[in-house]
């Protein structure tokens, strides 16, 4: 059974604009011969990395959504790590949602993600709510409660310690 995954690579930024088109269809062409099929594309273009890699700076970002059997994956992730214009690959299985769930919850095998979307909901409630019904509960700290005790700059964040 074929599952959705999507691959997030970068390519060399020696390779041109004009190439990068081969690049990616390498890319495509390997996941196909793995008996795969591609959903969707999506070219980020060049960007700059958030550190440096193999002394290099910047990469042409690409996304593809394609489905495979889960068996096939690290084939091709060996192949990618030979790969002469892949030099970072990423390659994540999406997680299964269920039809007839209610309120769209993710199944038992992806439990932070339903772990997560039961802690915003909450809180949304809490904050719509006047008054609310949460005064049995202690509030859990927020990110805006968390940002009112830091200090407004940046040279005063460490002087207790010192």
């Amino acid at each position: 059974m074929q599952r959705d995954y999507e691959i997030l690579y970068i390519v060399r930024p020696d390779v041109e604009e004009t190439d990068l088109g081969d690049a990616t269809k390498r890319v495509e062409t390997l996941i196909e011969s793995l008996d795969g099929s591609i959903q969707r594309t999506n070219v980020w273009g060049k960007r700059r990395l958030a550190y440096e890699v193999d002394h290099l700076k910047e990469g042409h970002y690409v996304l593809v959504d394609f489905q495979i059997e889960p068996a096939r994956v690290p084939e091709m992730e060996a192949t990618l790590k030979i790969s002469d214009t892949v030099f970072r690959h990423l390659i994540v299985r999406k997680p299964v949602i269920k039809a007839g769930a209610a309120g769209g919850a993710a199944t038992p095998t992806e439990p932070a993600a339903a772990g997560a979307a039961d802690e915003s909901e909450p809180n949304a409630e809490a904050v719509t709510e006047p008054g609310g019904g949460a005064a049995d509960e202690p509030e859990a700290p927020t990110a805006a409660a968390a940002d009112a005790n830091a200090p407004d700059q940046p040279g005063a964040e460490r002087e207790d310690e010192k």
